[in-house]
Order: structure tokens, then C-alpha cells, then sequence
């Protein structure tokens, strides 16, 4: 079994890539916008596959056993991950709930 410390790079990766890809969505949902394309891709993208890998793997990051000269912005940008990405899935689960229970009224 790998220790902490050979797990530490590749979620580090992970959670920081899936971050990345969660900010890039911003802007090709406001050119899709712009310009009228379909933004279905980059909501799904963002939201059912970078956030939930991003939240997943920043949390087993900061399970993780930290090293006494690791760098501090490590576990800073893994809350920040985790604690964004949750919100946002907490988000998401509360929009479908509340469309499973029909409180946003349908199209006119």
C-alpha cells in the first residue's frame, strides 16, 4: 500500500486540475451564452464530473498526514477547494430536491 506521502502529489493534482476545469467553465458557459451555442457540455462538465472530483479528492487530501515542511498553501487551497465544491454540491442537491417536490412552477 502507498503511504501518505506518494498520495499526497497525485491528489494534490487532481483536486487543483479539477478546480481549474471547474473555473474554465465560467467562461465557456458566457461565450456559449454570447454566441447562442449550447451550454448543456459545460454544465454537466462542471457540475456532475470537476465539482464532485474536486470536493472527493480535496477531502482525501486533507485526510492525509501533512509533513512538518510541507508548503501551507497546500491545505489552504484543499479547504478552499473543499469547502467551495461543497457548497456547491449542497446546491445541487437542494435545486433537485426542490424540483423533484415541484416548488419551482414549470414553463408558462
Amino acid at each position: 500500500m502507498l503511504s501518505s506521502n506518494s498520495w499526497r502529489r497525485p491528489l494534490r493534482i487532481i483536486f487543483i486540475g479539477a478546480a481549474v476545469i471547474v473555473l474554465l467553465c465560467i467562461p465557456w458557459v458566457l461565450a456559449a451564452e454570447a454566441f447562442g451555442w449550447s451550454q448543456r457540455p459545460a454544465h454537466l462538465l462542471q457540475s456532475f464530473v470537476a465539482v464532485p472530483v474536486a470536493f472527493v479528492s480535496s477531502v482525501v487530501f486533507l485526510c492525509l498526514r501533512t509533513h512538518e515542511d510541507a508548503p501551507k498553501w497546500e491545505r489552504r487551497a484543499a479547504w478552499a477547494v473543499c469547502v467551495l465544491s461543497g457548497l456547491w454540491l449542497l446546491l445541487t442537491a437542494w435545486v433537485f430536491v426542490a424540483l423533484a417536490r415541484g416548488m419551482f412552477p414549470g414553463p408558462a
